[in-house]
């Protein structure tokens, strides 16, 4: 007699693989729990300040008045200036507030999930044959 095809194995191999990631990006840092990066950046003596925030905004572009005596081009190359600084200091920030990934560890577990994950699609094959032939047997009859 042919066994039920019991799907629960396919499911528990899902939630492992769930798992591992959730385990993965716990351990390069909780990003949630963490204030966002922000970055910094100044230009014209410091009379330009820009904020920047991920995923590369300017969330504030500070002017001080006697900077607008500077001529067109000038003034332009400088906000550039304070602009490009926040959004590299934002980078920096950013990597360093990720923190590094253990790929590896992460790969060895997401293996050895793919092999249960493939004893699991053997043992589902193996009885949808089994059913597939009884039913072939039964219409015989």
């Amino acid at each position: 007699m042919t066994r039920p095809i019991d799907s629960s194995g396919l499911g528990g191999t899902l939630a492992d693989v769930v798992a591992a990631l959730g385990q993965a990006q716990a351990a390069s840092g909780d990003q949630k729990a963490q204030e966002p990066p922000v970055g910094t950046g100044e230009a014209a003596d410091g009379r330009i300040r820009v904020r920047a925030t991920l995923p590369g905004r300017i969330e504030s572009l500070e002017l001080e008045p006697s900077v607008l005596r500077l001529g067109g081009d000038e003034l332009a190359q400088q906000i550039e200036a304070a602009v490009n600084a926040a959004l590299a200091d934002l980078q920096g920030r950013a990597v360093t507030a990720a923190g590094p990934a253990d790929l590896g560890a992460l790969t060895d577990q997401l293996k050895d999930i793919q092999a249960d994950a493939e004893r699991q699609f053997a043992k589902l094959t193996t009885s949808l044959i089994e059913a597939q032939e009884q039913i072939a047997r039964r219409a015989g009859d």
